[in-house]
């Protein structure tokens, strides 16, 4: 969600950076055949050509190319904070293989981390299958709301999906009647809910009709309390009413989202610091890279290793899934500035 949430042109513009840790395919299926998402190379200081004579064309030129230097930029960034996101969740002997002595993890894209760690992690065993089964099948604790609940199941079965382990919609709406039902608040809704047609009593509109319950329980026991002397305290105010209403609109829509602003303004300090960080660095180069190697005689960039560069036919096992070789990437500059001509 947070790299979904970072604004970008890249990939059509409507899902932020997702496509920094999705595969090409997955990314062209759910933004509906729309424009794939692309890792820029880094544009350079200045344009790659600029108008001798026609002011105006001149102007807009060097306007597009600061555009192009602030999307490489934000992507950057976004992959820095993404990177060291993956790194921190794991144990980084799982890495090893990939490090560099130079520069660490900072030659590798978000995606490729994730690529290695999924041809070396294997698949769901018989354990982890029978821990996510109790996870997901776990009692509702009559706190937290509906909508909070079922986005964690939603969650589980998604792992069990790739696990094998068909999807278990009736299982899950009869156990979530079962724990609404147990907790002894919502009798007369589910007596209504009983009454539905059984065609109309799914897993989707239960979820949208026990959110709704549930906001109304919240505000029916807080406007209790008030009325037992409990004070303004408890007074349902028009912000908790609306949030209340927004989760039901969430369940509505069907796209349950349990909202974490710690999480979030977390994330955006880090991913601001990252910023930070590559500002006071020259455009597309490692924090951790000095200017000591030489560019690579093969691929035109500067890395500590030539013989190691992926440009080279022994060395094409170990090339990202996302690498081009250098005479696509310096086809692709020349297409764009005869385009921008």
């Amino acid at each position: 969600e947070g790299l979904a949430s970072i604004p970008t042109l890249n990939g059509g513009g409507r899902h932020g950076h997702i496509g920094l840790i999705i595969q090409d395919a997955e990314y062209t299926a759910f933004s509906n055949n729309g424009e794939p998402y692309e890792i820029f190379d880094n544009p350079g200081p200045y344009p790659a050509h600029v108008d001798a004579t026609d002011a105006v064309l001149r102007e807009r030129q060097v306007a597009e190319h600061k555009g192009e230097v602030k999307e490489y930029e934000m992507q950057l960034g976004a992959a820095s904070w993404t990177r060291k996101a993956i790194i921190a969740a794991i144990d980084e002997e799982w890495l090893s293989e990939i490090k560099n002595q130079h520069v660490g993890y900072n030659h590798l894209m978000p995606l490729d981390i994730l690529t290695h760690l999924e041809s070396i992690g294997g698949t769901l065993d018989f354990m982890d299958v029978t821990e996510l089964q109790a996870e997901l099948l776990k009692p509702w604790d009559q706190v937290e709301a509906p909508t909070t609940l079922f986005e964690q199941q939603d969650k589980i079965e998604k792992q069990l999906v790739k696990a094998g382990i068909p999807s278990q919609e009736h299982l899950r709406l009869a156990t979530a009647l079962c724990w609404f039902q147990q907790s002894g608040e919502f009798d007369n809704a589910l007596e209504v809910w009983e009454a539905k047609p059984a065609a109309s009593k799914t897993l989707s509109a239960f979820r949208v009709f026990i959110q709704r319950e549930f906001a109304k329980r919240t505000k029916r026991d807080k406007q209790t309390a008030k009325g037992a002397g409990r004070g303004l305290a408890n007074k349902v105010t028009a912000e908790e009413e609306a949030e209340l209403n927004a989760m039901a609109m969430l369940e509505f829509v069907n796209a349950v989202t349990a909202q974490n602003n710690a999480q979030m303004e977390k994330m955006m300090e880090l991913f601001k610091s990252s910023l930070s960080e590559l500002s006071n660095k020259q455009p597309g180069v490692s924090p951790n890279t000095t200017f000591t190697h030489q560019k690579c005689p093969h691929c035109k960039l500067r890395h500590p290793n030539p013989d190691g560069c992926w440009e080279l036919e022994k060395n094409a096992a170990k090339r990202p899934k996302n690498w081009k070789p250098a005479a696509e990437r310096k086809k692709k500059s020349e297409g764009e500035k005869v385009k921008s001509e």
